[in-house]
């Protein structure tokens, strides 16, 4: 978070740019921003992505085609490259949020990251894109 303002909120470095966005239309274009960028460095080539804006405050995002060699060194225990790739897609959201330091609930949304492993893609038939529920925003 880089900017603070008199409530003692604290805005990512895109919140400017998107602050009249509502939550459907934030997460259409954090989405178009995320998959024009898949193949930087943080991210592996052909990665791709999922997200649920629930109509509320909730945005998940499921980051797809990784291998279980990519992500787990033991059961249930990433590889350093997995966790990194986690760490860079939740500072990714961030830089289109605020947060008070002083109240974890005063956020613009809340996100929530999930790698999946190839038993979670095949056993639900995870397709990229973006998906929508009751949005009211």
């Amino acid at each position: 978070m880089s900017n603070k303002d008199d409530t003692g909120r604290e805005y990512g470095a895109y919140y400017g740019r998107t602050r009249l966005m509502s939550l459907t239309e934030l997460t259409e274009c954090m989405y178009r921003v995320i998959t024009r960028s898949a193949d930087s460095v943080t991210v592996p080539t052909g990665t791709e992505f999922a997200l649920w804006h629930n109509g509320e405050q909730n945005i998940v995002v499921k980051v797809m085609n990784l291998t279980d060699e990519f992500l787990f060194i033991a059961p249930g225990l990433y590889t350093c490259e997995a966790e990194e790739l986690h760490n860079s897609v939740e500072d990714f959201f961030e830089k289109f949020n605020w947060t008070h330091p002083g109240d974890g609930l005063d956020r613009r949304f809340f996100c929530t990251v999930h790698l999946l492993s190839e038993a979670q893609q095949r056993a639900h038939d995870h397709q990229p894109g973006l998906f929508f529920s009751a949005a009211k925003s």
